[in-house]
Parts: C-alpha cells; sequence; structure tokens
C-alpha cells in the first residue's frame, strides 16, 4: 500500500515530469516476468555503488543500429568495466520502439547499481523487474540521445572511482552495503531531473 501511496503522490506533486520520463507504449515483458514502474525519485536515498562494480548491459529499445554499442562504450570510458556486449531488447521489438529516454531494469539485489546508472541520465524511467542479481539493464529509448549528467553527478562518479581507487574494494557481490563513499543527501538530490 506504501508503494502506491508514493506512485500517486509523485505522480500528483510532478505529473508533467512523470509523464516524459514513461515509455509509451506500456508493453509487457514475457510471461514469467513482471515490470513494476517506479516512480523517479525512488532511490533518491539510495547509495550508488562505485561504476567498475556495477554489470550493465546497454539493450536497443528504439531500432536505431549502433546506438547500443556506442552507449556501451560510453559507459566503459565512464568507468563502467563490468559493462556486457549490447543486445537488442526482447521487450520493445519487432518494429515497437520505446519512446522515452530509456529504461533502467532491476531487482531487489541490484538498487544500488540501478542508482550508479541512474546517474547517467536521470530521465531514465525506473523498472523493478523482479531479478535475483545484482545486474541492470540500460535499455535506451527513441528521446536517449547520449548521457546527461548533472554537476553534481559527475561529483558523485569521480568521488566514487577515488574511493575505489584509494580503497581498491574488489568483489562481486553488488549488493553490499559497505562499498563506495558516503554521499551527501544533498549532493544525491540534486542529480534528480528537473524537466526531462
Amino acid at each position: 500500500m506504501a508503494a502506491v501511496v508514493v506512485w500517486v503522490n509523485a505522480i500528483s506533486s510532478s505529473p508533467d515530469l512523470a509523464e516524459s520520463i514513461a515509455c509509451e507504449p506500456r508493453i509487457d515483458p514475457s510471461e514469467g516476468t513482471t515490470f513494476t514502474r517506479l516512480p523517479h525519485d525512488t532511490l533518491l536515498e539510495t547509495s550508488p555503488l562505485p561504476p567498475s562494480l556495477v554489470e550493465v548491459t546497454v539493450l536497443n529499445a528504439n531500432g536505431t543500429r549502433g546506438e547500443a554499442s556506442i552507449a556501451t562504450e560510453e559507459l566503459r570510458r565512464l568507468g563502467f568495466t563490468r559493462v556486457t556486449e549490447p543486445r537488442n531488447d526482447e521487450v520493445y521489438t519487432d518494429g515497437v520502439v520505446a519512446d522515452c529516454h530509456g529504461q533502467i531494469r532491476f531487482g531487489p539485489e541490484g538498487e544500488r547499481a540501478a542508482r550508479t546508472v541512474q546517474l547517467i541520465d536521470p530521465c531514465l524511467e525506473l523498472v523493478q523487474d523482479g531479478r535475483n542479481d545484482a545486474s541492470v539493464d540500460l535499455a535506451i529509448g527513441t528521446k536517449f540521445n547520449d548521457f546527461r549528467m548533472s554537476d553534481a553527478a559527475v561529483d558523485i562518479l569521480d568521488r566514487l572511482k577515488s574511493w575505489e581507487s584509494g580503497e581498491a574494494a574488489e568483489t562481486d557481490e553488488q549488493s553490499l552495503n559497505d562499498e563506495g563513499p558516503v554521499i551527501e543527501p544533498e549532493l544525491l538530490t540534486e542529480t534528480l531531473p528537473k524537466h526531462c
């Protein structure tokens, strides 16, 4: 019930923003998977992981050849060293494209990883898909036009990378709670979108 209240409040407080972030058309995934679309500020208080600890796959959901590969290389440049090979999306397919910036799809174990990916573009729709690991999919839509990082997001990514190089954190468990520096709540708030 609490999730419903949060969703209603988010929509009523910023209907234009919620509408501009939402991917259309709303397509259900394959049988056995459930998409729960979340308000854009769901992960506001979630501490992001250093980018090299985030396992992410870029999915092409916009039908434009080569864009997922370009986004994959850009993620690698930003320090996401565990980016897998890009693929075509299996949800937006057969000529149906995602009319939006894109979606970050993740499960309960991947909230911190999803928060890191959200730094690169706050207008990406958050989608909980119930997966059992900490991996994240970045499905890019028709309004995706390179990464839209705010100054605050750049600052946070720099801090995460500096912390990692200084502390030499090496782990495959993205869901642990003791990885990464403490990021001030005010700085995390600055990464939320003003408009999309």
